[in-house]
C-alpha cells in the first residue's frame, strides 16, 4: 500500500500548525455531525446530515422521523464528548468507563420503540 498521498497531507497539515483555536472549534464541531451521523446511519438511522446538524446544534425535532433517532444523534454526540474528556484528563481505559459509554449512547432508547 503507498502511503505518500497521506504523507503529503500529513506533512501540509503539520506545515500550518499551530491552528487557530477558532479554527481547532470548528474542524471539532464538524467531524462531531459527521461522525455522529455517518456512525448512526450506519446502524439505521435515517435523519440526514442536515438533520443531524439541526437536532445536534439547534435542538430541534425532525417531523416524520422516530424520537429514537432523535436520541441516538444527541447521546452519540455525547458520548464523544464524554470519551474525548476521558483522552484529555488521560483515565484508564476501565470497565467502568465502557459501561458509561454504553449508557450514554442507549440512554433513553427503548429497543421497542
Amino acid at each position: 500500500m503507498n502511503f505518500d498521498k497521506i504523507n503529503n497531507l500529513k506533512i501540509e497539515l503539520d506545515s500550518l500548525r499551530p491552528l487557530p483555536a477558532a479554527g481547532v472549534r470548528n474542524l471539532d464541531e464538524i467531524y462531531r455531525v459527521e461522525w455522529t451521523y455517518h456512525s448512526n446511519a450506519i446502524e439505521g438511522n435515517t435523519l440526514t446530515l442536515l438533520e443531524t446538524k439541526l437536532v445536534l446544534e439547534e435542538g430541534l425535532t425532525i417531523g416524520g422521523k422516530k424520537l429514537r433517532e432523535h436520541f441516538e444523534v444527541i447521546n452519540h454526540a455525547e458520548a464523544i464528548h464524554y470519551v474525548k474528556d476521558i483522552v484529555n484528563r488521560e483515565l484508564a481505559l476501565s470497565e467502568y468507563v465502557v459501561k458509561s459509554i454504553h449508557q450514554l449512547v442507549l440512554r433513553n432508547i427503548d429497543d421497542n420503540a
